[in-house]
């Protein structure tokens, strides 16, 4: 596989994935922290915004391997 299709698939593979990670975000969100105090709330989202980081980081390092 060549850089360029890595690229194509890559940023394919990311778009998924934020979608199905802030869906993820949303439904844990709806299901237990309804009514949850701000400080619990702050922390949930602070930590699952930055959790896509690491496995974004996989993509990209993939994604830009030499042919």
């Amino acid at each position: 596989m060549t850089q360029r299709q890595r690229k194509a698939l890559g940023i394919v593979l990311t778009l998924v994935t934020l979608v199905l990670w802030t869906a993820l975000g949303l439904w844990i969100y709806d299901l237990w922290l309804v009514g949850a105090p701000s400080l619990v709330l702050l922390g949930f989202f602070v930590i699952f915004g930055l959790g896509w980081v690491v496995p974004a980081m996989a993509v990209i390092r993939w994604m830009l391997k030499p042919d």
